[in-house]
């Protein structure tokens, strides 16, 4: 006498979406941190780049006069802005998710729906 198994699935659809959805909710924490970074980024270091450069290095080292200097200190800090923004655009168009497609995708594809 033969014995038959049916193999059960060791995951199931819900598994698979919760899956997913714990997924998604990563990639927008991962986001979000990337976007608050960069706020700080930008706020900070203008500021901090113009008043230091301002007084430690064009009135310091350079013995500049008060309108001189703000305007050197200006161009600090927005070159600063730039090179922020130059990196956030980097780190934005940078994708971070693999190609390979997930399991309930490959799930569905399986099962000939498509939504």
């Amino acid at each position: 006498m033969q014995r038959t198994t049916v193999i059960q699935p060791t995951t199931t659809v819900e598994e698979l979406v919760q899956q997913e959805e714990k997924a998604n909710d990563k990639a927008i924490w991962v986001v979000f941190r990337k976007m608050l970074v960069f706020t700080v980024m930008l706020t900070v270091a203008p500021l901090s780049s113009f008043f230091l450069s301002k007084y430690y290095i064009f009135e310091g080292m350079f013995d500049m006069t008060n309108s001189n200097s703000h305007m050197y200190a200006a161009f600090v800090a927005v070159g600063i802005v730039h090179v922020i923004l130059a990196a956030f655009l980097f780190v934005a168009f940078r994708d971070d998710t693999p190609a390979k497609k997930s399991k309930l995708e490959l799930l569905k594809e399986a099962a000939g729906k498509k939504d």
